[in-house]
């Protein structure tokens, strides 16, 4: 006998459970711990320092905050100019997270290591330092 609604039933619940699978599979452990993002602190001694972060200005004074994408960490390089001086620069450097390594767990790190961590968030990587001070230099001028 054949029971039409109950075989709706059982196809939905797989729908259902396949989706579920799907969903925790396409979060990584880095991603959802600890972000996609990174906070960056650059602090100067000088007063009216302009800093930069690659080429878009994040702030004017003695400080700056913002906030870049862990996929854009490595090529990310920070600036901090004022006029008569030298500017002065760091690249940020990035390490990497070990939190990715918990995908292990969900699925060998097929999906949520190789590929929502490393290649769709970038989260396997992480600012190796979130403080940077930077402090241009005053141009000397011959006698």
């Amino acid at each position: 006998m054949n029971h039409p609604a109950r075989s709706r039933w059982l196809c939905q619940s797989v729908r259902v459970a396949t989706l579920a699978v799907a969903v925790s599979m396409l979060s990584g452990c880095a991603a959802m711990f600890n972000g996609t993002t990174d906070t960056i602190h650059v602090r100067s001694h000088e007063e009216n320092t302009i800093f930069f972060a690659n080429e878009r200005e994040i702030g004017r004074g003695l400080s700056a905050t913002t906030v870049i994408a862990k996929k854009e960490l490595g090529r990310t390089v920070l600036r901090a100019e004022k006029e008569g001086f030298h500017p002065a620069t760091a690249a940020i450097t990035t390490r990497f997270d070990a939190t990715t390594l918990l995908g292990v767990l969900l699925d060998w790190g097929i999906v949520s290591v190789f590929i929502v961590d490393g290649v769709a968030t970038g989260a396997i990587r992480r600012a190796a330092q979130t403080e940077y001070v930077l402090t241009p230099q005053p141009i000397e001028t011959g006698s």
